[in-house]
């Protein structure tokens, strides 16, 4: 798991892979990891979402037994397939990919290529990259849920 690629996956788990795929893809190979169970109760559509956390770096979510997002922080030691990875600051990130802007919203750093940056107040650095599957970047599409 060293290359992030938006929309795609790492090298070893990709979006294509469900639930069960991916959990058995870390007992092979005696990867440890707990799940959790997110019953999303009172929201329309109540969709439950499963995350599989794999130590203190990566976070996999689903829905329906489908993956839709892939976080990776603190320890994760990989990169994105342009190089921006963790502990890099937002400014040398900027020069890598023009297309990243501040979201005062979600308080993050948004790419049109595919992924979100969340950095340290302080210091600037990234602290977090998460890539997804295309829906996620309409709340429309990806709240009606047939894409899985």
């Amino acid at each position: 798991m060293n290359v992030i690629t938006p929309y795609i996956g790492t090298d070893s788990i990709k979006f294509s892979m469900s639930f069960a795929e991916v959990r058995d893809y870390l007992k092979t190979q005696k990867i440890r990891f707990n799940t959790e169970h997110w019953p999303n109760k009172g929201c329309t559509p109540e969709v439950a979402w499963d995350i599989i956390r794999v130590g203190d770096f990566l976070s996999i979510f689903f829905a329906k037994g489908k993956m839709f997002k892939m976080y990776f922080e603190n320890s994760y030691t990989g990169a994105l397939i342009n190089g921006i990875r963790l502990g890099m600051s937002i400014d040398d990130a900027k020069t890598v990919d023009s297309t990243i802007k501040y979201d005062d919203w979600e308080e993050e750093y948004v790419s049109e290529n595919g992924y979100w940056l969340e950095t340290d107040v302080e210091t600037e650095a990234i602290i977090s990259i998460a890539v997804f599957i295309k829906e996620v970047e309409d709340d429309d599409i990806f709240y009606s849920y047939q894409w899985c």
